[in-house]
């Protein structure tokens, strides 16, 4: 794809920290990038944080409603299209935006997309890949984080060859290794699902090698590895509270002696970088395979450091061409 402009649709009140994450974010963005930005929420909110008449590429579209973070998804919310997350994808819909981000309620933001974009032809479900980090300094591709917590055999494969394309095209990894998690290495492992989708994979068409255990997740020895989304979400809240726990544990034990506090000190810089790396949601954002558009889902915690990055991440998607990849692999089904 030619270097345009690219618009984004932001769900300004998305968020554990809306708006202040999604403005400062917006505030990072340089006329270099060739980026205009929507900003969806409610104007005076915004206009509390941040004046944009130095940012000629941020435009506001005031919406007073928004969908909370604890709000539950029923019929009646996904009926109710006044609020900033709804109007944040409608944009995307309309072709007012090239993708839609936010990082507020996923479960609400998951069920807006599928019914205002719906699904591309032939894919049965969606799956939410993430970026996680690994040993190698690098990053794995992880699905389904919690799309589809029902998964079937079949949609197994779907977010697999999916997943492969996204990890191809976005990231350039020729003929990505893709292995589904499992509770052993051997084919005959598992539950009835995974016996099921595992020779699904070995005639999918992609680079399956196999069944990867929880240890190996963060180990990079596969570029993708498949999950349902039960499994995949539980994985995802695991992680999450891990990383918190372990920097909470380890600057605990330093500050237990003088030693440990002058050495911490010296060490800061090492330990905040650190912190961040092993932290996935500063790796910018997610994204909703399967759905006809591009959907770009940032953790609700996330810093406008990472949430610039989820920007950036969805640039990238856009001029990599992901949703046509995604559409010519799915017309041959």
């Amino acid at each position: 794809m030619r270097e345009e402009e690219i618009i984004v649709s932001v769900d300004a009140m998305g968020g554990d920290n809306a708006p202040f994450s999604a403005i400062k974010a917006c505030g990072l963005v340089s006329p270099e990038e060739k980026l205009r930005l929507i900003l969806v929420g409610n104007r005076d909110a915004i206009g509390n944080h941040e004046n944009f008449d130095n940012h000629p590429y941020v435009e506001i579209l005031n919406t007073e409603k928004y969908i909370g973070m604890e709000d539950k998804v029923n019929l009646q919310m996904i009926k109710s299209k006044d609020n900033s997350m709804c109007r944040t994808v409608l944009l995307h819909k309309e072709g007012r935006a090239h993708y839609a981000l936010s990082a507020g309620n996923t479960a609400a933001f998951v069920s807006y997309a599928i019914s205002e974009l719906g699904l591309i032809e032939n894919i049965e479900r969606p799956a939410i890949s993430i970026l996680l980090p690994n040993m190698k300094g690098t990053f794995t591709v992880f699905a389904d984080a919690g799309a589809n917590a029902n998964a079937k055999p079949f949609h197994i494969l779907q977010a697999a060859q999916m997943n492969s394309i996204f990890a191809s095209t976005v990231f350039g990894v020729k003929d990505p290794s893709v292995s589904l998690l499992n509770i052993g290495s051997e084919a005959t492992k598992g539950d009835e699902l995974r016996k099921a989708a595992f020779p699904l994979l070995e005639k999918g068409g992609i680079n399956f090698k196999g069944n990867i255990e929880g240890q190996e997740l963060f180990s990079g020895k596969t570029d993708v590895v498949i999950a349902d989304g039960f499994t995949g979400n539980v994985v995802l809240k695991v992680t999450e509270g891990m990383t918190r726990s372990f920097k909470t544990m380890l600057f605990r034990e330093i500050r237990r002696s003088l030693l440990g506090k002058a050495c911490g000190f010296l060490l800061r810089g090492s330990f905040r970088n650190f912190a961040k790396k092993i932290d996935y949601a500063e790796y910018g954002g997610g994204i909703l395979l399967g759905v006809n558009g591009i959907v770009v889902i940032s953790h609700g915690r996330s810093s406008p450091r990472a949430l610039y990055s989820a920007i950036k991440f969805g640039k990238k998607v856009v001029m990599s061409d992901l949703l046509g990849n995604l559409k010519k692999f799915a017309e041959k089904k």
